[in-house]
């Protein structure tokens, strides 16, 4: 009840002086109106950081002390030797290394898809296949771009070199059969 009432004294509500008397006598009351002040600062938001209390760092130290079974901790070097961390280490190696290819993998796909959705974005056609296997011009042809076009053998050229290669064939065929007859 006093602490209700010490909490209405602090917003100004009920100023008695029964009560300024028993703060003034009473330690557990100085703690509460200490406490309640500390938590009026922070919701009215009035200071930013929250004094601790000089003797802060000592209570949790004794608190350290107090702590039962904290003598008995494992130091870092012994706990690197134990068998369950080495096992743990040599099954937890191989796991990390998949997650991390797995990761960089997961990077480059999304990089990837990202890069050509911005890139289909930009472009007007958009519907165009991403590999394309005919020139820029819609046809075939040769090989190097910078080969001259008078290379290019014509349909009256290839007509030509056929008739020769037939009458070749022809004239070989007709030595061939003389000089069977022959043997």
């Amino acid at each position: 009840m006093q602490k209700e009432l010490l909490s209405a004294y602090i917003d100004g509500e009920n100023v008695d002086n029964k009560l300024t008397d028993a703060l003034c006598k009473d330690e557990d009351l100085q703690r509460s109106w200490a406490n309640l002040h500390v938590i009026r600062t922070v919701m009215r938001q009035e200071s930013q950081d929250i004094f601790l209390g000089a003797d802060f760092t000592a209570k949790m130290e004794n608190l350290i002390a107090a702590e039962v079974g904290y003598e008995n901790q494992p130091t870092m070097e012994e706990a690197e030797k134990s068998p369950f961390m080495q096992k743990l280490r040599s099954w937890l190696m191989p796991v990390t290394q998949v997650a991390v290819a797995a990761g960089v993998c997961l990077v480059a796909v999304i990089g990837v898809q990202s890069f050509n959705n911005t890139e289909q974005g930009l472009t007007a056609d958009s519907d165009k296949p991403v590999l394309q296997t005919l020139p820029f011009t819609n046809n075939v042809q040769a090989v190097s771009y910078n080969a001259p076009t008078k290379d290019v053998v014509t349909n009256e050229e290839v007509e030509q070199k056929n008739k020769r290669i037939e009458a070749m064939l022809q004239d070989y065929e007709l030595q061939r059969r003389m000089h069977m007859d022959k043997k």
